[in-house]
């Protein structure tokens, strides 16, 4: 039986919440129905991400302040997890705007209080942050924002980060374990204390907090092993135990992974040092695949687990509250990359998702593709440059955008965000709500690039515009609020008034 299959994961999910409640001496949880619950999704969402710092450095209610009378926000999504936030100094990498207090402090953890009996049954127990004392962001802003009439939504990002292992006891011991053995700073999705870690947050959140809570947004910004490869970003994992007795269990073979994983990250150590195979890259990486087919085994075990405990976790807030929307953020990669996106596909999310939140930042879209197009080039396509295969790219990936010298000044153009929004609406079918985010002042973080595009009332309206004529359900102003401009934001909110204003006439 296929794990995305609904009336399964429905029932595992409604399984895990009733045996975790019961072990942690909560009253447990009745079974979902297997039909889809009508989710109480507001009409035309307009949401927005804020760090735990931001309500602490301004004040509550000045926040508040800001994102409804100046971005038209009605729903909040507050951080109640972070891998590790950072206050913005005003000369840092992401430069302080015209609103915050300026600092170094990095914080991660939850920013919540939570009863420890939702996490008896892993060793993630102690993991509230600490840095802004007692304060309890749930407690301190949710009842002020639904005095609004704004909704409040728990925003869990669990992205990989040195800052837990170091600071939540006993994370480290439900790391990833690379190709060579050694540990990582990412926590591997077939942990039993981590999945039980991930549901715990779940439980914590919404039956500890059952008149606070709206909706969860659930993140994480992860690939798998081959991903991680082609996109620089580490050496491959994970070959844990937990992942190997999964394998094995599939009938894949640990040590062919293993010698096919480092024979495929040799063959681009070579490339980076211009050390062309007698029959080029791409020949040689398709030959890789071809004699290890376990490459792409250990890969689809990897994403499969992943968005098993995605999965996993839908069904046990299905079972806990099925009015109340659950949803996924989607990694910008996702858009980027035709290796990802085949392995992101929006027709299997429809089973186990209320909304995505698509990262369809397009201003800073620009620096981040050509920086991901230079890491093909790289990689398997290192036998030609970007500007050679750029025009093949674009068909490929259906994209109209700027030649590759001009993508990082340029950006990509609202029509990056209306196609994007298109295909994930097409993908689910009209079951999934669609919320694309709209890049307000997004940093790229990049390196040697040319002068990138700023973020401008004209591209945020343009982006606006283009998400909803798509047919979006909705939009996410993204990234943080504490790194937008509040000319931008007011822009966003002017601009949302009127898009709503002309659906009502």
């Amino acid at each position: 039986m296929s794990i995305f299959d609904r009336r399964e994961f429905l029932r595992l999910g409604a399984a895990c919440g009733a045996l975790l409640s019961r072990a942690a001496g909560s009253q447990g949880v009745p079974a979902p129905p297997v039909s889809r619950v009508p989710v109480k999704n507001r009409k035309n969402l307009v949401g927005i991400q804020v760090r735990g710092f931001s309500w602490v450095d301004e004040g509550v209610e000045e926040v508040l302040d800001n994102i409804q009378e100046k971005g038209d926000v009605n729903t909040v999504w507050a951080y109640t997890f972070s891998y590790g936030e950072q206050r913005l100094e005003k000369n840092g990498p992401v430069p302080l705007p015209d609103h915050g207090k300026p600092g170094s402090t990095i914080a991660g953890g939850a920013f919540y209080a939570y009863d420890r009996k939702y996490f008896e049954n892993t060793i993630l127990r102690d993991f509230r942050c600490k840095v802004y004392g007692d304060f309890n962001v749930i407690e301190a802003v949710a009842s002020k924002a639904k005095a609004r009439g704004m909704s409040f939504f728990a925003w869990d990002l669990n992205n990989a980060g040195p800052t837990l292992n170091e600071t939540i006891p006993n994370y480290a011991e439900v790391a990833e374990v690379d190709v060579y053995g050694r540990r990582t700073n990412r926590p591997c999705f077939n942990h039993p204390d981590y999945r039980a870690f991930l549901s715990g947050k779940v439980e914590s959140l919404l039956l500890g907090y059952p008149s606070e809570i709206d909706g969860i947004a659930w993140g994480s910004e992860r690939m798998g092993p081959l991903q991680n490869l082609i996109g620089g970003i580490t050496t491959p994992s994970c070959f844990c135990g937990f992942c190997q007795r999964r394998a094995r269990a599939l009938g894949i073979s640990v040590g062919r992974a293993q010698a096919g994983y480092r024979e495929l990250e040799a063959l681009f150590q070579a490339a980076a040092r211009n050390e062309r195979p007698n029959d080029g890259y791409f020949v040689s990486f398709w030959r890789l695949l071809l004699k290890y087919p376990e490459i792409l085994s250990w890969e689809s075990l990897w994403t499969d687990s992943f968005q098993e405990v995605q999965a996993q976790l839908y069904g046990m807030a299905k079972a806990i509250a099925p009015a109340k929307p659950f949803g996924f953020h989607i990694m910008q990669t996702a858009t980027f990359s035709p290796f990802y996106r085949a392995e992101e596909d929006y027709a299997k999310r429809r089973n186990f998702a209320d909304f995505l939140k698509l990262a369809t930042y397009n201003t800073a879209g620009g620096a981040r593709l050509a920086k991901y197009l230079r890491r093909l080039s790289e990689t398997v396509f290192h036998d030609a440059t970007p500007p050679e295969f750029l025009n093949f790219y674009y068909k490929m990936m259906d994209y109209n955008e700027a030649p590759y010298d001009q993508l990082a000044s340029t950006g990509l153009s609202a029509d990056y965000v209306a196609r994007q929004t298109r295909q994930a609406l097409e993908g689910v079918g009209g079951e999934v709500q669609i919320y694309p985010g709209i890049d307000i002042n997004v940093p790229t973080l990049l390196k040697g690039d040319a002068v990138e595009k700023q973020s401008s009332p004209a591209t945020i309206r343009a982006a606006i515009e283009a998400a909803f004529g798509a047919g979006a359900d909705g939009v996410v102003l993204a990234r943080e609020y504490a790194e937008m401009q509040l000319s931008n934001l007011s822009a966003a909110g002017d601009t949302l008034r009127e898009v709503f204003a002309r659906t009502r006439a």
